[in-house]
């Protein structure tokens, strides 16, 4: 990846230059919904993730020893123009093995932690100064604060796996928080890989459109209802199960759950595979006229831990 293909620190990265945009109180925001709804979960009641509980989706969250996924972000500042994606279920089952005995009291601990270290991250010098630099991520160079939104996508999804099995409701607004870090990712990687496009991604309260650039940049802009171009509408929860392969997309869109505008559009997305190796459903993405079947295993990079 070379510096101009990452782009101008100068240039508009989402939604961490969109005025008006409480990013950090968006992400803390997202934090204390998922820790609310694990402190009233069994963490030993199992999840739809295969072979994982509660308690190993909330370790792989939290914070150990003072490391945690933001920790190793920041020190990758100087070297993420020369990373690879990571593997993710290489480091989460580590970080799970690692802390087999620790206490439910622990584990809940340590989330928090990881709640409290994104609060301080915010606070300091370096958001401020190295919040547009890029860091290595599961998806290769990511802008710092990029990749910290992010995490409000992951959040979501692993609430939908915890209240999947223990029937607790998500809070809406993690839901809606979550497409939102969904689409400014996007966004991102489509500007990383130099494809110009505008692209909305739509749930029943609100939703965002973004605009990649050639040049490494992307804006995002907030929107009510779809507009003619390729889109993807339906539920929060919807978008999110499709996007993270948590349920079927082509089944989604028979029943009229999900909706996809101009499928077509979205396959200018698929050379974002290329950059991450490994992705499943790539070949469906490139083969094409499957609509939201390649679009669900082209978002379906966001998801980390086992499906």
């Amino acid at each position: 990846m070379t510096s101009s293909s990452q782009g101008s620190l100068t240039q508009p990265q989402g939604l961490v230059d969109l005025p008006g945009y409480d990013l950090p109180g968006v992400v803390l925001r997202s934090w204390d919904a998922f820790i609310a709804l694990v402190d009233e979960a069994d963490l030993s009641a199992s999840t739809r993730l295969r072979g994982w509980t509660v308690r190993e989706v909330a370790v792989h969250l939290g914070t150990w020893e003072g490391q945690s996924p933001l920790t190793l972000a920041v020190e990758s500042l100087d070297a993420a123009g020369n990373s690879e994606p990571a593997d993710p279920d290489t480091f989460n089952a580590g970080v799970v093995a690692a802390q087999v005995g620790a206490t439910d009291d622990e584990v809940r601990g340590a989330l928090r932690a990881s709640r409290d270290a994104s609060a301080s991250f915010f606070e300091s010098g370096s958001a401020r100064e190295h919040g547009k630099r890029h860091v290595a991520s599961v998806l290769g160079p990511m802008p710092l604060l990029t990749l910290v939104h992010s995490g409000c996508y992951e959040l979501a999804v692993h609430a939908l796996d915890v209240a999947g099995t223990t029937g607790a409701a998500v809070d809406p607004r993690l839901l809606a928080d979550g497409v939102a870090a969904l689409a400014d990712s996007v966004g991102g990687l489509a500007a990383r890989s130099g494809i110009a496009t505008t692209v909305q991604i739509v749930d029943e309260a609100a939703g965002w459109a973004f605009t990649s650039s050639d040049n490494g940049a992307w804006t995002m802009r907030s929107i009510t209802e779809k507009s003619a171009g390729p889109a993807l509408s339906g539920s929060a929860k919807d978008i999110l199960e499709a996007a993270s392969g948590r349920a079927d997309a082509p089944l989604l869109l028979a029943r009229r759950r999900l909706h996809v505008s101009e499928p077509g559009g979205l396959l200018v997305l698929a050379p974002i595979i290329d950059q991450v190796p490994g992705v499943a459903g790539a070949r469906a993405l490139k083969a094409a006229a499957r609509g939201l079947s390649g679009v669900g295993s082209l978002l379906g990079h966001f998801r980390r831990g086992r499906s």
